[in-house]
């Protein structure tokens, strides 16, 4: 798991589809259903419920949330740091 699969979790989370978080990361929803796919491998859990709406957080993925919000903050925090 690297950074840039939890940009990817954090955008799907947000936005709800994998369209409308591939446009905010600027990839095709291939990739981006792809980069969930082997981040959820990872992990060894499923991290959304894939419904005809979009996509909604497991309980997992709610777990991992947290998380990942936080590892963001720190990222942006360094990078106004070194800036």
């Amino acid at each position: 798991m690297d950074w840039s699969d939890i940009r990817v979790f954090l955008a799907i989370a947000r936005e709800g589809t994998l369209i409308a978080a591939g446009r905010k990361l600027g990839q095709t929803q291939p990739t981006m259903g792809r980069r969930l796919r082997a981040l959820e491998e990872a992990v060894g859990h499923k991290l959304f419920q894939r419904t005809s709406e979009g996509f909604t957080l497991t309980d997992e993925g709610a777990a991992m949330l947290t998380h990942a919000e936080r590892m963001e903050e720190e990222a942006l925090t360094i990078g106004r740091r070194l800036s």
